[in-house]
């Protein structure tokens, strides 16, 4: 029996506490689903899970001037960490205070700031003896419906899997509503795993691959990337500057490069000449990555060739788009393939649409008696080809043709229904109490 089996089987009946705590979790990695468990039969763990204890948690929050946010955060954590272990880099204001009064457990590491963010959440680790750690934000707050989940879980695993090195990734959901999946937030205290990465850190084993993951129905609200965020810590300035400094210390790692286009990339404001130099730039780092390459340099392959699809967008770049988009969809990116396709083709016929557009227009240097119902149709095709073309400023002047030669009332059914269709979409007047 592995553990693929075991999950199977907590999915068809949840009646034990077993088998409901292991409900609780979404999905597992491919080498995880195939781990196999010494017990012999469910029953086994069934009958012995009752004797099981339930392991300690710590909830390792980094900080530095955090007052606003720090006590949510940490009050949420009161049924899911026995103790919290506050690493602050240097507050100013009474973060340490506030978060004292969150929470009955808190011990504070005072360690400065050292441009790492994986040198601080390994800290967490080397302090922390026995059960998990659990890395929260000081601007995440554990969802309330979702209070005392984690437990359950990490018991549920201590169970079943007691000697796997492994990591749980709880989602994250920003306040618009985006969710991230592949947060790997909660490890064993005794782990032989360890972050890298001064910025957009992961844990990985010692050959710099990625750990077994457990993805779990436990959420963590996340409000750090508003603007008022932003600009109060000073984010995108401190972020380039982790990147650059990690783009130095690995020059080889095109995942820093990746991050680096992606973040301050801007395609209203970019010219194409910005835009075919960083592809070129990305396309070189990404092509000379061995094939072999540990997951901590490959892990933003896929997604550097969907950002190399972008950037072939903004300058143009059909063949580049093909090509790339012809790798993501080898490796199972079929969606991502199929829509920078799609806008390409769809660029192409639009651009022979608006060709089409002002051709059609000049017909009308022949006009004759015996032509002019011709020419009508004409004219209002040319207003049908304008405004799907997006040549809004043909539209009028080729209804107007149209009207003045005995036609135009096609066109003129088809905006009644485009004004219905966006009547239908359009949202309502909010509504008040």
């Amino acid at each position: 029996m592995n553990l693929s089996d075991l999950l199977r089987h907590a999915s068809s009946t949840a009646a034990a506490p077993l088998l409901a705590d292991l409900g609780l979790i979404d999905a597992v990695s491919p080498e995880l689903a195939a781990a196999p468990l010494s017990a012999r039969d469910v029953a086994e763990l069934v009958d012995g899970y009752p004797h099981a204890p339930t392991p300690a948690v710590t909830g390792a929050v980094l900080t530095r001037d955090e007052a606003e946010l720090v006590a949510p955060c940490l009050a949420a954590l009161a049924r899911d960490a026995d103790r919290v272990l506050l690493i602050d880099s240097g507050s100013t204001d009474d973060t340490v205070q506030r978060a004292a009064c969150a929470h009955p457990r808190v011990r504070t590491l005072h360690a400065p700031w050292v441009d790492d963010f994986a040198h601080h959440r390994n800290l967490a680790l080397r302090e922390t003896a026995e059960g998990w750690v659990f890395h929260v934000d000081a601007d995440e707050v554990l969802h309330a419906a979702h209070a005392g989940r984690l437990r359950r879980v990490l018991r549920a695993l201590d169970h079943v899997l007691p000697d796997t090195d492994l990591v749980v990734c709880p989602a994250v959901v920003d306040v618009d509503g985006t969710t991230y999946t592949e947060n790997r937030r909660v490890l064993r205290a005794r782990t032989s795993l360890a972050f890298r990465g001064r910025v957009h850190e992961r844990p990985y084993d010692a050959a710099g691959n990625n750990p077994p993951r457990v993805y779990v129905s436990v959420r963590l609200d996340h409000c750090g990337y508003t603007p008022e965020e932003i600009a109060r810590k000073h984010k995108h300035r401190r972020n380039g500057h982790l990147l650059a400094l990690a783009r130095r210390d690995e020059p080889d790692n095109p995942k820093w490069l990746y991050h680096q286009i992606r973040d301050a990339l801007d395609p209203a404001t970019a010219t194409p000449e910005l835009l075919r130099e960083q592809f070129a730039e990305l396309a070189r780092a990404v092509t000379a990555l061995p094939a072999t390459a540990p997951d901590h340099l490959a892990e933003r392959r896929h997604d550097s060739w969907v950002l190399l699809c972008e950037l072939a967008l903004g300058f143009g770049g059909a063949e580049e788009i093909v090509h790339w988009a012809g790798q993501l969809e080898a490796v199972g990116g079929h969606v991502e393939a199929a829509y920078f396709r799609g806008v390409l083709e769809t660029s192409r016929l639009l651009s022979r649409l608006s060709d089409l557009a002002e051709q059609l227009g000049g017909a009308g240097a022949w006009e004759t008696p015996d032509n002019r119902a011709h020419l009508a149709r004409l004219f209002e095709l040319q207003a049908t080809v304008a405004l799907a073309s997006g040549r809004y400023e043909l539209v009028a002047d080729a209804h107007r043709k149209a009207v003045e030669r005995g036609a135009g009332q096609g066109l003129a059914d088809d905006l009644g229904h485009l004004r219905q269709l966006l009547a239908r979409l359009s949202p309502g007047p909010a509504q008040t109490s």
